[in-house]
């Protein structure tokens, strides 16, 4: 497998991981001049609530 190939694989797999986080919304990520801020979201008290009667 050449390296190129390595990369390419690589860099899609880790964009299919933020997309995932991203999508359930359990990460928040801010991209400004200064860098990426990344932070994780806290559930509320709701949230807890309605993923416990819905398992």
């Amino acid at each position: 497998m050449k390296i190129t190939d390595k990369i390419t694989e690589t860099v899609t797999e880790t964009a299919e991981k933020v997309r995932y986080m991203l999508k359930n919304e359990s990460y928040f990520i801010n991209v400004s001049k200064k860098g990426v801020d990344i932070k994780k979201a806290r559930p509320t008290r709701h949230t807890i609530k309605w993923q416990a009667k819905n398992h």
